[in-house]
């Protein structure tokens, strides 16, 4: 009986912080956590040395009605040094569309920090079968190394 009291209260305590999450305590709506969920942000580096940051988030995850033939992100990309050869692609593959936003655009409530110095993107690559993707940002030389984003199923 001992045992059996204990093991119904161990199991009320713990079951009682279950359905909370970390989003529940900072007040945040279910289209923050959304768009959190589905951020990604780096450094853009040659060796060791940053040249660059950016933020990206997998807008197939936050808006259930875009194109499903497509995967699309809206990237913020700061870089120190010209954006030349700026190039984008998902797990190896180039873009369908790139397209580069005013910064005042539609997307720019879904990343935390905006400045006038970054350079806002929509760009769209050719659907896959894989459930997992690989995004990655170069600049010339420089390179974001792969960022990983789940699909929902």
């Amino acid at each position: 009986m001992k045992y059996l009291l204990s093991a119904l209260i161990i199991t009320i305590v713990t079951s009682g912080c279950s359905t909370r999450n970390a989003f529940s305590k900072l007040e945040v709506g279910l289209d923050e956590e959304y768009a959190i969920e589905n951020t990604r942000s780096g450094k853009i580096k040659i060796d060791e040395q940053i040249t660059g940051v950016f933020s990206s988030v997998y807008l197939n995850n936050f808006y259930k009605n875009i194109d499903k033939s497509t995967n699309q992100f809206y990237i913020s990309v700061y870089s120190k040094t010209k954006e030349e050869g700026l190039k984008f692609t998902l797990n190896k593959k180039n873009p369908l569309l790139v397209q580069r936003l005013a910064c005042n655009n539609e997307f720019v409530s879904l990343l935390p920090l905006q400045t006038k110095w970054t350079q806002n993107y929509l760009v769209s690559f050719e659907d896959t079968q894989l459930n997992t993707l690989t995004l990655k940002i170069d600049i010339g030389p420089s390179s974001s190394g792969p960022l990983s984003y789940l699909k929902d199923q």
